[in-house]
């Protein structure tokens, strides 16, 4: 019986993307914790709590179209991050961001737009023409972050349709192709794993 062929994952010149699957919770729950202060930062809190991989990991299995993966370096297998994406949420032709954190060692070296790059033609054949990410407005120190990844703020008739659940948040879209803005920081963003469409994500370096 001949074995299944590994799903392909979004990689670049540097980097390999590597998604998590049941069994590689702890690998990623370590990851939450060399970048602690993402969840310091971004949630108030003093860090990734203990079920943290698990959830997104179940959550990736659970639900089309939504992925977590370990980002490692090509050369060597480093793990040096972690991401995670819903693709067709909101609609078919976007993917939500809910995560992108690069450890504290290799921040500053151009890994985040890489993999943002990588994310992009990963997911253009799929049909999805754009990212989106969204954070608490009061998260001011993100925005930054997240302009220097490409991504632009949508407009208050966007953020209306979203009703009740876009109240006090800050919603973010990189469409595909569009010139990136000038380097500044490295980004990170993440929402809970069982968030339902458009919730909060967030953006740290």
């Amino acid at each position: 019986m001949a074995s299944e062929k590994p799903e392909a994952a979004p990689g670049s010149e540097r980097l390999v993307f590597r998604f998590m699957k049941p069994g590689d919770e702890d690998r990623l729950q370590r990851m939450f914790q060399t970048c602690a202060d993402y969840f310091q930062n971004v949630a108030g809190s003093g860090g990734p709590d203990a079920q943290a991989g698990a959830r997104e990991i179940h959550a990736a299995g659970e639900l089309k179209g939504r992925k977590v993966a370990l980002i490692t370096l090509r050369e060597g297998g480093q793990p040096i991050g972690a991401a995670g994406w819903w693709a067709g949420n909101p609609k078919p032709d976007r993917a939500l961001m809910g995560m992108l954190m690069i450890a504290p060692r290799y921040r500053k070296q151009g890994y985040g737009r890489e993999a943002i790059a990588a994310l992009e033609k990963y997911l253009a054949p799929e049909g999805i023409i754009a990212i989106r990410t969204a954070f608490q407005r009061s998260r001011t120190m993100v925005v930054p972050m997240v302009r220097a990844l490409g991504f632009r703020e949508m407009s208050v008739r966007e953020h209306t349709e979203l009703g009740a659940a876009g109240a006090g948040i800050s919603l973010w879209e990189k469409k595909f192709g569009k010139e990136q803005a000038p380097p500044a920081a490295e980004g990170q963003a993440e929402a809970p794993a069982d968030a339902p469409q458009e919730q909060p994500a967030a953006a740290q370096e």
